[in-house]
C-alpha cells in the first residue's frame, strides 16, 4: 500500500474530519453546516471557493507553473433520513439523519487531498476543481455545477465512493458500466368512491393500481433481453379511507434503472401506456409524472486505462478488481458524461469493525477509517498523474 506520505501525515486530520461529518450528517439540498465547514477548512490553507446551487462549494487550486489542464475532483455530501442505530463517540447527533452511505468519508477525504494539493501547488500546471456535491441521493446535485459552468473546460473527472463489500486495501473499478440510470414515477390513479357492496356504482383506484404494479412487472420480463439489465421497482402504494369503501384515489411511487438509454426510453414510455390503459380498463383514469435523477455510468474507457496503473500502483498489484454492475444509481455519472473520467470505489469493509460490512442505507452502517488514507490517496494520485501527462479529449 503506497500512502502519499503527506496523506500519511494528516491520517488523524481527515479521520477528524470525517468523524464530524458524520456525526452533523444533513439531507439532500440541505447540507448548510456542511457547507460552511467544508469552506472553513478550505480557507484555511488558502483555497478560494464559491458556492453552487446553494449547499455546493467548488474549491480551485491553481498550479504555479502556469496554464495547463483543469481537473476535476468529485466527493458528494448529502446524508440519508436514517435513524443511527451506532453506540459509537461519532454517531449522528441529528435525529432520523444518518450518513449511512459514506459521504462523510468522500468529503473528508477529499477535503484531505486539497491540503496535499494545495502544498504541492509549485510542482504542476493546470487547475484542480474541487466539487463538493449536494443532493447525490436524489439525483440534484452534479447538473448544478455542470449548469454553473463550474467543469467548464475540464479535461478529466475523478471521484471515489466507499464499499461495504470490498475489504479495506481493495478499489474496485471498470473500463464501462458501473451503475445505472435512475428514474423516479409516480401514477396517480382517480376512481369513484361507493359502498363495497355495490361496486359497479364506484371506480376501485385501489384494484386498479394493484394491477398497474402486477402488470409493470411483466414490462422487465418481456420487452427486454434478459442479457440487458434492467428493473422496475414500486416502493409505494398508498390508497383507500376504510375497510368497506371502493377507494377513490391511489398513487403510486417507483424507479427505473437501466444501462441502456435504449431500454430506458422503452420502459419510462411502457410505463405510462401500462398505467393509463390499465386504469381505463376498471373505469378510473391515470396521470403520471416522470422525473429522471441521473444516467447510467458509464466510466470512459481511455481514462480508466489511464487510471488503473496509477491506483494500482497506490494499492498495490493485484488490489485493483471488477466493479460488479449495480441497479444503484450515482450522478457522478453527470459528470463523467461531460468530463472525461472514472469513479473508483474504495474498500471500507473489515471484520475489525462492527457495521463497516453492512450494507449501504442501513442504520448501523459505519466504515473501516483505515480507507480513508488510501481513497484521499487516490485524489492526490491521480490529480497529479493527469496533470502533468498529454491527455487528449479527441
Amino acid at each position: 500500500m503506497a500512502i502519499h506520505p503527506l496523506i500519511d501525515q494528516d491520517r488523524d486530520y481527515i479521520i477528524s474530519l470525517r468523524r464530524w461529518f458524520h456525526s452533523h450528517p444533513e439531507l439532500s439540498m440541505k447540507e448548510f453546516e456542511t457547507a460552511r465547514r467544508i469552506e472553513e477548512e478550505l480557507a484555511a490553507i488558502g483555497v478560494p471557493t464559491r458556492r453552487v446551487g446553494g449547499t455546493g462549494v467548488l474549491g480551485t487550486i491553481q498550479g504555479r507553473r502556469g496554464p495547463g489542464k483543469k481537473i476535476v475532483l468529485r466527493a458528494d455530501t448529502d446524508a440519508l433520513p436514517i435513524r443511527d442505530e451506532k453506540t459509537v463517540p461519532y454517531a449522528s447527533q441529528c435525529p432520523g439523519v444518518m450518513h449511512a452511505c459514506g459521504h462523510d468519508a468522500h468529503t473528508a477525504a477529499l477535503l484531505g487531498a486539497a491540503r496535499v494539493l494545495k502544498q504541492l501547488e509549485d510542482t504542476f500546471s493546470g487547475e484542480i476543481a474541487l466539487v463538493f456535491q449536494p443532493g447525490e441521493e436524489y439525483g440534484r446535485g452534479a447538473i448544478l455545477f455542470i449548469r454553473d459552468g463550474a467543469l467548464k473546460g475540464a479535461d478529466r473527472s475523478f471521484g471515489i465512493h466507499m464499499q461495504s463489500n470490498l475489504p479495506v486495501g481493495q478499489v474496485a473499478m471498470n473500463p464501462g458500466a458501473e451503475n445505472a440510470s435512475v428514474d423516479h414515477f409516480t401514477i396517480r390513479i382517480q376512481g369513484k368512491s361507493a359502498h363495497v357492496s355495490t361496486p359497479e356504482l364506484g371506480a376501485d383506484a385501489l384494484y386498479a393500481a394493484a394491477q398497474i404494479v402486477t402488470a409493470l412487472q411483466g414490462l422487465v420480463g418481456r420487452l427486454k433481453s434478459p442479457t440487458d439489465p434492467a428493473l422496475i421497482g414500486v416502493g409505494v402504494l398508498r390508497s383507500g379511507e376504510g375497510y368497506n369503501i371502493v377507494a377513490k384515489e391511489a398513487v403510486i411511487e417507483g424507479t427505473v434503472r437501466c444501462f441502456s438509454e435504449e431500454t430506458r426510453a422503452t420502459l419510462n414510455g411502457k410505463i405510462v401506456d401500462t398505467a393509463r390503459s390499465v386504469a381505463a380498463l376498471y373505469n378510473t383514469t391515470a396521470e403520471i409524472e416522470t422525473e429522471s435523477f441521473t444516467r447510467a455510468l458509464i466510466n470512459d474507457a481511455r481514462v480508466y486505462a489511464e487510471t488503473a496503473p496509477v491506483i494500482e500502483k497506490a494499492v498495490g498489484k493485484g488490489n485493483l478488481v471488477a466493479k460488479a454492475l449495480s441497479l444503484g444509481g450515482d450522478d457522478m455519472a453527470e459528470i463523467i458524461a461531460a468530463v472525461p473520467g472514472v469513479y473508483a470505489f474504495v474498500g471500507s469493509g473489515s471484520e475489525a469493525v462492527p457495521g463497516s460490512q453492512m450494507a449501504h442505507h442501513t442504520p448501523g452502517f459505519d466504515i473501516d477509517e483505515r480507507c480513508l488514507p488510501i481513497a484521499a490517496s487516490l485524489y492526490v494520485e491521480s490529480a497529479l498523474f493527469w496533470l502533468k501527462q498529454e491527455v487528449s479529449n479527441v
